[in-house]
């Protein structure tokens, strides 16, 4: 009995079956749009939630409950777009690209967090008047394809 395709074709599909069936198991990046607010801390920045006494640099941020997931936000980089300001500050606070990346270092406590996302004092100012006290800002949840560092 003859199949009603031919060998070419069903290799074709087989194998383009077997590649999504494989992609389906690979992480992704968040592509949600949410607004927050940012706000910045001073140093010094260890010792950290995450990495205790291990310095990690200067573009680093603490997470709010809203992205921290019982800490399995640690070591994620996320892209922060500054929008406006929080209104308790300079009128129009946000300047250069707007845009800075943080890898996620500290827990931002609830009782002392006055934003969803609290970066360090050097990357609040690469994007922002430090004047301006908070920011509103989108983008927040952007983790970055590719960019996991894990906790060691």
């Amino acid at each position: 009995m003859a199949l009603p395709f031919s060998r070419s074709t069903l290799f074709i599909t087989l194998t383009v079956f077997a590649l999504c069936l494989s992609l389906s198991h690979l992480p992704f990046m968040s592509n949600a749009q949410d607004d927050g607010t940012a706000t910045y801390y001073t140093p010094p920045y260890t010792p950290s939630a995450c990495y205790g006494y291990e310095d990690e640099g200067t573009m680093i941020a603490a997470a709010s409950d809203e992205i921290w997931n019982n800490g399995t936000a640690c070591g994620e980089m996320y892209q922060v777009t500054c929008v406006s300001g929080t209104n308790q500050g300079t009128p129009y606070p946000c300047w250069g690209s707007g845009t800075v990346q943080v890898k996620i270092v500290d827990y931002c406590p609830p009782a002392s967090c006055r934003g969803t996302i609290d970066l360090s004092q050097e990357a609040f100012a690469s994007i922002a008047d430090p004047d301006s006290g908070g920011l509103m800002v989108k983008g927040y949840v952007h983790k970055l394809p590719g960019v996991y560092l894990a906790k060691v």
